[in-house]
């Protein structure tokens, strides 16, 4: 008991200790805060400059296609019309038309079996 009184009196006898704990625990939150968020950007600006890298677009040069038939004059060629053609269905067939109706139909398992409710209602 008498450690305890002992205690209890020097604490109170220098009231400055708490504030020093207290201001020096804030201030180890705070730079322990500050170091965790620089290192969080600093991962971040790593992955972003990563994915740049990754996502950047290679200058391609031209290809000259020679056509493998002769075409007569006034028709197309077949290398043409197989580009509008590609064109056209990917332009006009990029989503399926969808009938907004649902067609979720109940089973019955035994996860919803009314058997196994948890309130037997008596009728």
């Amino acid at each position: 008991m008498e450690l305890l009184q002992i205690t209890l009196l020097l604490a109170g006898a220098d009231e400055t200790k708490g504030w020093v704990v207290t201001i020096a625990g804030f201030l180890i939150v705070i730079i322990a805060l500050f170091i965790l968020s620089m290192l969080f950007r600093g991962v971040a600006a790593y992955f972003k400059s990563r994915d740049a890298k990754k996502n950047e677009i290679k200058e391609v040069k031209p290809v000259t296609v020679k056509p493998t038939v002769k075409v007569a004059e006034g028709e197309i060629a077949p290398e043409v019309l197989t580009a509008i053609g590609m064109a056209l269905y990917l332009s006009t067939n990029l989503h399926d038309e969808e009938s907004n109706v649902i067609t979720i139909e109940r089973r019955a398992t035994s996860w919803n079996d009314k058997n196994y409710g948890v309130r037997h209602w008596k009728r």
